[in-house]
């Protein structure tokens, strides 16, 4: 009778398995055509947050129209791409022609290490050298770059079609629903994940903005290289809580460590950019965002391996806003509830 009774609990969870299986095949299998979806998605949202704080303007009664907004928001995201592609061009090739300084001033500083600590020979490092085919990197750096270029198109055509869906959803759902009350109660659902899905989106792009702004200008005080090109790579890890915020700080103070023969233009920009990472990510970050975006750290360190396999590079980027948008919906959703409280950092929400 038990048996009877756990077979089709075992049945349910042998379907569960296989969908998963099936699922992530689908994600491996159809990378090409789900990364460039994802990508409008997000462009869609972040596109949408735009137009939501520029209707908000209001010139002695009028207001542009939306077809308006989206145009300037469009035209704006269009210039940003286009100047953070002219800076990593720009620093890619220059990084070739100051590497073999770096790599001299590295040695020379291993050779003259502080507090009588000596070092005879150098064979690793001189190995280590070897082994790094910087030629290669940037071949393959120029290889993602062109694979973006190469998607924007095809991330044209969804967003296109996502702004064509949107303009008919709300009918589409009043005769899907005809029951008033279930469509009241899915609109409210709605409502609040797209709300909660654009603060996250909105709020996350301002401050990290504003990270890479404050870090750019304290690069540049102290005469950093490539201080431009730090500032977006702080802009982009920003996007990723807790390990984004530590990576952006160490490369460029790395950076400043082996290009300057004092220490102290390493001790400003750990100092002054870790300072800003720690007051925008733990003073402004919660303040705004609240907690319904309290992510454990075990599961980002998770979703960065499983997207990282499926996806490579790009999953790396990714993998932060999939998993923050999938908490948010099951957050308002009741029945799965629970399981965003589980995947929290400390079980608390401020919906």
């Amino acid at each position: 009778m038990d048996s009877d009774r756990g077979f089709p609990k075992i049945l349910i969870a042998a379907a569960g398995l296989l969908i998963a299986y099936v699922a992530v095949y689908i994600l491996i299998v159809a990378a090409n055509l789900i990364i460039p979806l994802v990508l409008a998605i997000l462009v869609w949202y972040l596109l949408n947050t735009l137009d939501h704080l520029l209707s908000r303007i209001v010139i002695k009664g009028w207001q542009a129209p939306r077809w308006l907004r989206l145009f300037v928001a469009l035209a704006a995201m269009i210039l940003v791409l286009n100047f953070a592609a002219g800076i990593v061009a720009a620093n890619v090739s220059s990084i070739r022609h100051v590497a073999p300084q770096y790599q001299k001033r590295m040695e020379e500083m291993l050779e003259h290490l502080p507090f009588g600590i000596q070092i005879e020979e150098l064979p690793a490092l001189s190995h280590l050298t070897e082994a790094i085919d910087i030629e290669a990197l940037m071949q393959r750096l120029a290889r993602e770059f062109t694979g973006l270029l190469g998607n924007i198109g095809l991330i044209a055509i969804y967003l296109i079609f996502l702004f064509l869906e949107q303009r008919h959803f709300s009918e589409k759902l009043k005769a899907a629903f005809a029951e008033d009350e279930k469509q009241r109660w899915l609109s409210r659902l709605l409502a609040r994940i797209d709300r909660d899905v654009r603060r996250y989106i909105g709020i996350k792009t301002v401050l990290s903005f504003a990270t890479a702004l404050g870090s750019w200008i304290v690069m540049r005080a102290v005469g950093l290289d490539f201080a431009g090109f730090w500032a977006l790579l702080i802009f982009v890890l920003n996007f990723i809580p807790n390990l984004g915020s530590i990576v952006a700080t160490i490369f460029p103070s790395l950076l400043a460590l082996i290009q300057f023969e004092s220490y102290l233009p390493f001790f400003i920009v750990l100092c002054g950019v870790g300072a800003l990472q720690f007051v925008i990510g733990n003073l402004l970050d919660p303040a705004l965002m609240g907690k319904s975006l309290n992510i454990s750290p075990l599961l980002i360190i998770f979703s960065l391996v499983f997207w990282g396999i499926i996806w490579g590079l790009p999953g790396l980027f990714l993998c932060v806003p999939i998993t923050v948008i999938v908490i948010i919906i099951l957050y308002n959703i009741e029945e799965t509830r629970w399981i965003a409280l589980l995947l929290s950092r400390d079980g608390q929400f401020k919906n």
